[in-house]
This record gives structure tokens, sequence and C-alpha cells, in this order.
């Protein structure tokens, strides 16, 4: 998919040996996270240049996922996405000729992002603000300026957590398309309050918005009022996770004082940042609500991996059994501009999702009973 098809570049392969290079790397620092948690140890030190290979990496896999296929893999007069205008224009004033040479260039643009020192704590000292608008500058520079922001305010406006369940039968489903999922309403650009990366069955990185981390300020009620335009109630706009159990991780550089965090007196520099994230237990609401939302958007995948028997039967069981008011009204957004045939065709492949899915669940002994609605 990421194949590069400038002739005039030497290397056809040159984003999937960048990709590759970037995964090989986060693969050993989850490694790393993954035996310190196997050996019963309460959390995980990170620096921030790890911390933030594996923020790029999250994004990324989200960026390069089905939907941005479809999206960029065709041509300028096929390009139908609700930016066509201002795509179209960028790329005159930039000399694409083909909207997946503009996908190409942003994924080149957000893997060689200079996070790991960019990157900076609203405590840090003017300094550190200023490097972070200087990334944005650059960033808006190199890439399509709308996904820019969005890459940049992925880095700015939420932090990594490590989950475990804290019941022994529960478990985090795999599903084909793990990485490529947010949890967020549709029906405003961008709006992604988790990314998901399951490590194994029993341990997840948690991308999560900082917005969510503060309910009662004025920034979380203005997001929920300006999502909450498109649909029937604030709930519709808001997190089925609102009040998943996590923190940002404490860190080397910075201290409380009167109730809020300052600059260490001991001047620490960005390359000896340290991160102290812990595993927080999830309890079994909180599990199931995220591997509802793994369920919710593996319909046109293939293929699921678990643990264990009784952990998959809790997971189906608790998506088949999901009534929340407005919890799918987020996912039917991205419906809401498509033809009715295409609405057809997908609630037609839903059905037989769920279908297939009870099924599974019947032939390990569920007996609850799905309603179609």
């Amino acid at each position: 998919m990421y194949r590069d098809f400038d002739k005039a570049n030497p290397d056809q392969h040159k984003l999937e040996k960048q990709f590759s290079n970037l995964e090989e790397k986060v693969s050993q620092i989850l490694r790393t996270v993954k035996a310190r948690f196997e050996a019963g140890k309460p959390e995980i030190q990170l620096s921030r240049e790890e911390k933030g290979k594996i923020r790029n990496f999250l994004f990324i896999m989200l960026y390069r996922n089905r939907t941005f296929h479809s999206r960029f893999n065709k041509s300028k007069e096929e390009y139908d996405a609700d930016d066509r205008e201002s795509m179209l224009r960028y790329m005159e004033e930039k000399g694409f000729s083909h909207p997946r040479d503009v996908w190409f260039a942003n994924i080149s643009a957000f893997m060689n992002a200079e996070i790991d020192i960019n990157n900076y704590d609203p405590a840090d000292s003017e300094a550190g603000m200023s490097k972070s608008m200087a990334l944005k500058t650059k960033l808006e520079s190199q890439a399509y300026p709308m996904d820019a922001m969005w890459f940049w305010k992925n880095l700015q406006a939420s932090f990594l957590s490590f989950c475990t369940p804290s019941a022994a039968d529960d478990e985090f489903l795999m599903t084909q398309n793990a990485y490529s999922v947010f949890e967020g309403p549709n029906n405003i650009t961008y709006m992604d309050y988790h990314l998901f990366a399951p490590i194994t069955p029993r341990l997840m990185v948690v991308s999560r918005s900082n917005v969510l981390q503060k309910p009662s300020s004025p920034e979380h009620r203005s997001v929920l009022e300006t999502v909450s335009r498109g649909f029937n109630s604030m709930q519709g706009a808001g997190s089925c996770l609102e009040d998943l159990p996590v923190s940002e991780p404490e860190n080397n550089y910075l201290i409380w004082s009167n109730g809020k965090k300052v600059l260490s007196p001991t001047k620490v520099s960005s390359d000896k940042h340290i991160f102290y994230f812990k595993f927080f237990e999830l309890p079994s609401k909180h599990v199931q609500s995220i591997n509802t939302v793994l369920l919710e958007e593996a319909i046109k995948t293939e293929t699921l991996a678990y643990h264990s028997r009784v952990g998959l039967l809790r997971a189906l069981e608790a998506y088949l059994r999901e009534d929340t008011p407005d919890f799918r009204a987020p996912f039917f957004g991205q419906l809401r501009s498509a033809t009715a045939e295409a609405r057809v065709e997908w609630q037609d492949q839903r059905l037989i999702y769920l279908q297939t899915l009870e099924r599974v669940a019947q032939s390990m002994g569920s007996q609850l009973p799905t309603r179609y609605t």
C-alpha cells in the first residue's frame, strides 16, 4: 500500500522501509513493557523518545487504515471526500497529480516528525510551547494542512496509558484492525477520544484525549457542544469510556506545587526526561466497552484472535447485549453522507456479522437472545 511510485526515486519501497524501521523500534519498546508487566511490576519507565515513538506509531497505524486507503486511492476526478475543494487546491499548489501521492507525503512527514523532542507538557517553559508551534508550522509545510493539524493535535492533546483487566476471566480481543480503530464521534473531523493498541489479551495501550480528564472544564463542555450538533443528545456526543480510570504518567522534570505541576528546580534536559507509566487495572465494564468498540469496527474484517473461550464469550455477550442509548450514533455518523445504496449494503453486512457472532456465542453455550434493530 505504501510503495512509492516516484520513478525518480531509486528506492521503490521507501515508505515501507521507513515504517518497518519504526515498527521494529516500537516492537522492542513494547516487548520491554510486556516483560515488566508479566514480571508483576506496577509500572514501566519510558524515555521521552520511547514515548514519542509509540505515539507516532499509533497515529500512523490509524492513518494507514482501510478508510484512508479508500479516501486517497482515487483519481483527482474521483476524489469525493468532504474536503474535495481544499484537497484539489492543495494538490494544484504542491504539484501532486494523484491523491495517493498526498497520502504518501503525509505519512512520510508524520514518520519523520521529531516528536520526542518537540512534544511538551503544559507546565513546560515558553520555549517548550515555541518548539511545539514550530513543529506545527513545519508539519503544515510538509503535509496536507488539515491532516497535519490532526496529527499535531493528537500529539499535544492526548496521553498514553497502559491498561489490564482486573478480572481474571476478562481479556482484550485482538481484532484484525484494532490498531486502526478510534473511539469518538464521526460527525466532526478527527475527534478521536481514544486510540487502542493491544499488546497481549491482558495488556493494551490506550491513548486518551486530555479533554476527558477535565470533565468540568470549559474546554470539555465546548467539545461536547460542538460534537453534539450532529446528534439528538449530549450523550451521543460523549465517550463510552469517559470515566476510564487512567491518568497521565508522572515524570522526573515536573513537581507538584500549590496544587499544580511546575518545572523542577533541578533542570532536566529533554533527552533525559523519564515518564512513569502505571499499569492500570480496568473493571469489567471498561474492558467490555473497549471490546465492544473494537467489535463494532470489525465488521469488514476476517479474523479475530483471543486467548480463552471464557474471555471471548464474555466479550461477545457484552457486545450483543449492548443497548446504551446513542451508543452507536457515533459509528453511524460516517454513514450520514453515504448514498442510500451504501447504507443498505452496510446494514446488510452488519446483520450478517451480528448473526455470525451470535452463532459463535451460542456454540460456546450462550443463551443470550440477540435483538436486531
